[in-house]
C-alpha cells in the first residue's frame, strides 16, 4: 500500500514540474504581481554617419478591383486565382442571350430603314410631286387666259372666279407635294435611321457590358464569384494586380526630405527575399509633412520582372544620410501610439513610457535627440506588451 502511493505521488510530481516552467513571467515577492522578463540596452552618446533606412511596405503599383457595369446571371468564368491576363482579356461573362437578340433585330431594323423603304416611299412621292405639278401648269394656263377673257367681257365674274379657285388649290397642293418629298428625303427617313442607329448602338453597348474582361495586364488575385451567381454593379468579382513593378512608400524626416529628388536611384531592401537590396526610383516627394506623424511621404517605384516581391512585404529604404551626434539606442527599443514615438525605460525593476524625438537611424540603431539621456536604460524586447508600472527582471 505504501509502494502504490509513492508511486502515486511520483506520478503527480511529474506532471506539474513541467508546467511550472512553461511560463516566462515569474512571480514577485510577497504577492506584488508577474515579472517579466525583458532584454535591456543602454542609451550612449555616439553618432550615426553613412546611411539611414526608412521603412514601408510594398504595394503593387496598379491594381484594379473589377465591377460589372450591369446586374445579370454568370454564364462562365475563364480565370481563377493566379491567372496572367492580359488588357481586355474575357474573364467573366454573364447570360445575355436576350441582349444578343435585341442586337439582330436593331440591326435588321437599320437595314430595312436603309435599304427597303426609301426607293418606294420616295417614288410614290416624287410622282404625286410630278402629278401636282403637271396640275398646277394647266391650272395656271386656264388662269392666265381667264383673265384675258374676263377683261374681253367674254366670260363673267362668276366663271373667273372659278378659274381662279381652280389656279390657288392646284398652287397649294403643289407645293405640299413638294413640302411632303422635302419632309421624307430630309428629315423623316434620316430620322428613322438616326433612331435605329441609336438602338443596335445601345444594344451593342448592353452586351457588350455582359462580357467583363480585364482593365488592365496582371495577375488575378482574387475571384469572388462562381458560375450561376448573380453579378452586381456594386461587388468586385475579380481583383487584378499588376506586379510588374511594385511601390513602396515610407515616411521620411524634415531633415531628410530635401536631399531627395524625384528620379535619385536608391536601394530597397527586402530581407525576406535576398540580402542584396533592390534597385528603386523615387517618383513622388510629398511638398507638406503628414500632420499626424509629421514626417514626407515619399514613392520609391520597383521593377520586379520575375514578381519575387509581393505586395505587404516589408521593406526598409536606404537613403544617404550625413552623420548626426547624440544618445543612440536599438532601434528595436523605439515604438509608436497615439501619434507619438516613445520608449520604456528601466528603473528600479519597473518601466515607465518615454516620449522621444528620433533622427537618423541606420537600420539597427537610431539617435534620439531629445527625450532621453546618455546611460538611461531602455527595454528592447516585449515592448508591446509592456505597460506603464509593469515590473521587470533584465535578462542577462
Amino acid at each position: 500500500m505504501v509502494k502504490i502511493r509513492m508511486a502515486a505521488a511520483i506520478l503527480l510530481l511529474a506532471f506539474f514540474v513541467p508546467l511550472a516552467g512553461c511560463s516566462s513571467r515569474s512571480k514577485g515577492k510577497n504577492g506584488e504581481g508577474d515579472i517579466l522578463t525583458v532584454n535591456t540596452a543602454v542609451a550612449c552618446s555616439g553618432k550615426l554617419t553613412g546611411t539611414t533606412a526608412v521603412s514601408g511596405r510594398l504595394e503593387a503599383l496598379n491594381s484594379a478591383s473589377v465591377v460589372p457595369k450591369m446586374a445579370g446571371k454568370v454564364a462562365g468564368i475563364l480565370v481563377d486565382v493566379g491567372s496572367e491576363v492580359k488588357e481586355g482579356d474575357l474573364m467573366v461573362n454573364l447570360d445575355a442571350a436576350d441582349l444578343a437578340a435585341l442586337v439582330e433585330l436593331y440591326a435588321a431594323q437599320l437595314d430595312k430603314a436603309r435599304n427597303a423603304d426609301l426607293p418606294a416611299q420616295k417614288n410614290q412621292a416624287e410622282l404625286a410631286l410630278a402629278n401636282a405639278e403637271a396640275s398646277f401648269k394647266t391650272a395656271e394656263a386656264d388662269f392666265q387666259r381667264s383673265k384675258q377673257l374676263l377683261e374681253a367681257s367674254v366670260i363673267s365674274r362668276q366663271q373667273f372666279e372659278q378659274y381662279e379657285r381652280q389656279y390657288v388649290q392646284a398652287k397649294a397642293a403643289c407645293e405640299a407635294a413638294r413640302n411632303s418629298l422635302d419632309i421624307l428625303v430630309n428629315a423623316t427617313i434620316p430620322q428613322t435611321i438616326r433612331q435605329c442607329e441609336a438602338q443596335l448602338e445601345k444594344a451593342r453597348a448592353d452586351f457588350g457590358n455582359s462580357m467583363i474582361r480585364a482593365p488592365i495586364s496582371g495577375i488575378v488575385t482574387a475571384r469572388n464569384i462562381n458560375p450561376g451567381e448573380m453579378a452586381s454593379p456594386t461587388q468586385p468579382v475579380v481583383t487584378l494586380v499588376n506586379l510588374d513593378t511594385v511601390v513602396v512608400q515610407a515616411n521620411v524626416s524634415e531633415d531628410q526630405v530635401n536631399y531627395l529628388r524625384v528620379g535619385q536611384e536608391v536601394k530597397v531592401k527586402v530581407s525576406s527575399v535576398q540580402d542584396t537590396p533592390f534597385s528603386g526610383t523615387v517618383t513622388n516627394i510629398a511638398l507638406a509633412a503628414n500632420t499626424a506623424t509629421k514626417a514626407f511621404p515619399v514613392k520609391i517605384q520597383i521593377q520586379n520582372p520575375q514578381h519575387v516581391l509581393k505586395p505587404g512585404m516589408f521593406a526598409e529604404v536606404l537613403l544617404n544620410a550625413r552623420e548626426e551626434e547624440g544618445v543612440i539606442i536599438p532601434r528595436e527599443a523605439v515604438f509608436s501610439s497615439d501619434g507619438g514615438t516613445f520608449v520604456w525605460v528601466v528603473s528600479s525593476g519597473s518601466v515607465s513610457r518615454r516620449e522621444v524625438t528620433t533622427g537618423q537611424s541606420d537600420g539597427v540603431n537610431v539617435v534620439v535627440r531629445s527625450g532621453l539621456t546618455a546611460g538611461e536604460e531602455v527595454a528592447v524586447t516585449d515592448v508591446g506588451s509592456l505597460k506603464e508600472g509593469t515590473r521587470v527582471a533584465v535578462q542577462k
